[in-house]
């Protein structure tokens, strides 16, 4: 049978002899990732020169090369090789090389100009892996000021194509592909457990259909769950699929095999891979996707709703040899509220190494190069911190000594750091088996690293690396790199080393234990993690984490972590800063001040320091700023004053007389409280500041004359006492007087040249309130004579006349009056 692609071959050749570059659209199944290089390969505009493929994952990029090999009826590296992470299959006669992102970025760094290559091939550029971004940048940027004869072919599946062919200003061309009829079955409800939901599912389309069944599910966790489930049944073989099994097993189930088969698949199914037989897909509606969160310095695996194009891919593969079903495990319903393409990586990923291969290209400034989608300023931001801080780049964004070494290994920027580090400590052979742990998913991942390598030691010595051998295999590489042989155990015992190796490469997860606790720590990125329960490092003063899970804002928890001495920190890192620091304490009610040694956001050591005038002023200023005025000593005679103006500003309004409410004062609270801590150091000299003295700085004398005039002290009455003004905030003035002495009086008194009315509270002889008043003229004529009735008999010593009008003011008793 032709591949659909075929009819759209002639098209593109013509298109990419007149253009520098082309984007095919092609739905999975037309061919066009086997089909396409091998039409080109004899194109006159290629010059015998070798076309290069990039395949987003190891397993399709080796797959495509050996179904190409086998339609020329040759063996891989012949004609069509590949070159994948640890494994290379290439001759001088390979003229289609299948490669992943990683390798071309590597190929471009040495050899930007790309001798040799006339073709230049982005498959599955749908998928948006942050590799595929930036080797399409760093090709473009290539083509465009070096090479414009170097061909582009950007081919997806799914991508909305049009923005790309805008941005590049290429033609684009469509290939319809040939696909069957798929029956689509939705979930009536979705199923809160998805292994028991999609046991179910391989159950009901085994009985209700034929041909072998395609199983999507987020990661190898849940595909051996599922695998477990599923075991007993008859004549069905259940086979996995996922990139870090093993070559056999993987073709196991790529291939046809005697019995009906279901495999048991990631998102790695989705597109290049052709796995024979299949006419039936269920479909979890689930991935695992890398997300990077800037504030925390973390990328995690997060189990995250696929697209409605991958929910599509996914479809297709039922329909792609006959008609075909698949069954969705959501509603109808929910899956208009899916996300219609799949966000690009670069939008939440790391993007540390993306920043060290630019600075590394030569361009610090990574838009000036040609994007899709921008690198996000946030995650620029993070990377290049994190770069710095692995003393990788300087802070003008230039690559340093060790940037230039970490840019030719490929791996990240931290386990490279840390096989910089084992080289000058002398260990070598166990950064190899250490960045291998790291970077390969382990069996024994929630154990400590000591115990995994104990592990890896023990199996490598004994012979049995089954359940190891994707780590054994990376940790070879890296050995075969160095021209070393392997190790068994620590050299020389030395168990410091694996916190020396690791602090070099998580600087940001160096962690001290917070005071007071045994468990919880503060990062040097500012963080903070708590340790399980069952870990060995309880009350450890200093270590490193390697695995911290928590979302942002949020306190970690620490997976994995390895124990630390402060001397190998200062040994790593010698250029600490000592740092003066000045702060008030709030346990000890005093203003501390000390020199300390820091590392990021933590402080190693301390020696206590003196602090000057002007910082210990600053401090309880900015102390007072965050409590609040409130701790000072407001005392009656404060509150007193700030009342008496107050009522100035009410009665005055135009004059602009000063707010003195805890607001405002806070605002310019250098104007008036500075020069009056010079001296305060602690809560008790806090609580003898002379506010007062204060305040009245903040007036002229003229002013404070005005005060004294207008809220007079003490007010003269009838009786020809003195009586003294209570004055509180947000209330009028109070004359407490004993209600003899305002005998023959009919105008309440005010002050402030008569603006502001007192209100009178009339005490009875024992200084008891009997009555309150602004209106005395009333009072003498409703309210007395009743007072007078009650009172009379129980102060019978003290006058109570029955026309107060005409009595004589007295603060005496009748008897004393009378002498």
């Amino acid at each position: 049978m032709t591949p659909p692609i075929n009819d759209i071959l002639p098209e593109l050749k013509t298109a990419l002899a007149a253009h520098q570059t082309v984007i095919l659209q092609a739905p999975p199944g037309a061919g066009k990732t086997t089909q396409v290089p091998l039409a080109l390969l004899d194109a006159d505009w290629l010059q015998g020169k070798k076309i290069l493929m990039l395949e987003p994952r190891r397993l399709a990029a080796t797959n495509a090369a050996r179904y190409m090999s086998k339609l020329r009826s040759e063996s891989v590296g012949g004609t069509i090789g590949y070159t994948i992470r640890y494994q290379r299959q290439v001759s001088k006669q390979t003229r289609i090389e299948v490669v992943t992102e990683g390798i071309l970025t590597r190929r471009l760094q040495s050899n930007p100009e790309l001798e040799g290559v006339g073709l230049i091939i982005f498959d599955e550029f749908h998928e948006r892996n942050l590799n595929s971004d930036l080797a399409l940048a760093l090709c473009y940027d290539a083509q465009q000021g070096l090479r414009d004869d170097l061909k582009i072919l950007i081919m997806s599946a799914t991508l909305d194509a049009e923005p790309l062919a805008k941005l590049l200003n290429a033609p684009l061309l469509s290939s319809a592909g040939r696909s069957y009829p798929v029956t689509i079955h939705y979930a009536a409800q979705e199923t809160d457990n998805l292994i028991a939901g999609t046991t179910a599912a391989v159950h009901r389309a085994l009985a209700e259909t034929e041909g072998d069944i395609l199983v999507f599910l987020p990661g190898a966790g849940e595909i051996n769950r599922c695998r477990q489930l599923l075991m007993g049944l008859n004549e069905v073989d259940i086979c996995p699929l996922y990139g870090a099994l093993p070559y056999p097993d993987q073709e196991k189930a790529i291939k046809s095999g005697i019995r009906r088969k279901v495999v048991l698949a990631t998102n790695i199914a989705e597109t290049s891979l052709t796995i024979a037989g299949i006419r039936v897909v269920i479909d979890s509606g689930y991935a695992r996707q890398p997300r990077f969160d800037p504030a925390s310095g973390l990328t995690r695996l997060e189990l995250v709703r696929i697209s409605q194009a991958s929910a599509a891919q996914r479809t297709g593969r039922a329909g792609r040899l006959s008609a075909g079903v698949c069954y969705r495990l959501w509603s109808q319903g929910a899956h208009g509220s899916l996300l219609p393409f799949t966000p690009p990586e670069i939008r939440n990923a790391d993007l540390a190494p993306l920043v060290l291969e630019l600075a590394n290209w030569g361009c610090p400034n990574p838009l000036e190069l040609t994007w899709l989608d921008p690198p996000p300023t946030g995650g620029l931001q993070a990377g290049r911190r994190l770069l710095q801080l692995l003393n990788a780049l300087s802070s003008s964004h230039q690559l340093t000594t060790i940037g230039r070494a970490l840019a030719k290994l490929p791996t990240h920027p931290r386990l490279g750091r840390l096989l910089l580090a084992a080289e000058k400590l002398d260990c070598l052979s166990l950064g190899c088996d250490l960045v291998a742990l790291l970077s390969e998913p382990s069996p024994d991942r929630y154990q400590q690293l000591q115990t995994q390598l104990e592990t890896l030691w023990r199996c490598r010595k004994q012979g049995q690396l089954e359940a190891y051998r994707n780590i054994e295999r990376a940790a070879a590489y890296w050995r075969k790199r160095y021209q070393l042989k392997p190790v068994n155990g620590l050299p020389n015992n030395n168990r410091r080393l694996l916190g020396k190796l690791l602090a070099s490469a998580f600087p940001d997860r160096i962690g001290r234990l917070r005071h007071g606790e045994n468990d919880r720590y503060l990062f040097a990125s500012g963080r903070g993690g708590q340790l399980q329960k069952n870990s060995p490092l309880h009350k450890q003063k200093f270590l490193v984490a390697t695995e911290l899970t928590g979302k942002r804002g949020q306190e970690g928890q620490i997976i994995q972590a390895t124990g630390l001495e402060l001397t190998d920190i200062l040994t790593l890192y010698p250029d600490c800063p000592w740092t003066k620091e000045v702060f008030w304490d709030d346990q000890t009610g005093r203003i501390v001040a000390r020199n300390v040694q820091q590392f990021g956001k933590l402080n190693l050591a301390e020696k206590p320091a003196s602090s000057s005038m002007e910082e210990s002023s600053t401090v309880l200023l900015e102390m007072l700023r965050t409590k609040g005025l409130e701790v000072l000593n407001w005392t009656p005679e404060v509150e007193t004053f700030r009342a008496r103006v107050a009522l100035i500003r009410g009665a005055y309004p135009d004059e602009n007389w000063l707010e003195l409410s805890n607001a405002k004062l806070l605002i310019n609270i250098e104007d008036w409280l500075l020069p009056f801590i010079a001296d305060v150091k602690n809560t008790n000299g806090l609580q003898k500041i002379n506010l007062l003295a204060a305040l009245q700085s903040l007036f002229t004398w003229q002013q404070l004359r005005k005060i004294d005039k207008l809220t007079p002290e003490r007010l003269k009455v009838a009786s020809g006492s003195s009586i003294k003004i209570q004055y509180y905030l947000n209330s009028q003035p109070i004359l407490a007087v004993k209600l003899q002495e305002m005998f023959g009086e009919s105008d309440t008194p005010h002050i402030g040249a008569g603006r502001i009315p007192v209100q009178l509270h009339l005490l009875s002889p024992a200084g008891r309130p009997l009555q309150v008043t602004q209106d005395l003229r009333t009072f003498w004529d409703d309210v007395y004579p009743e007072v007078k009735k009650e009172m009379r008999g129980r102060y019978p010593k003290h006058p109570w006349p029955d026309d107060p009008w005409n009595a004589l003011p007295t603060r005496y008793t009748k008897q004393r009056r009378g002498r």
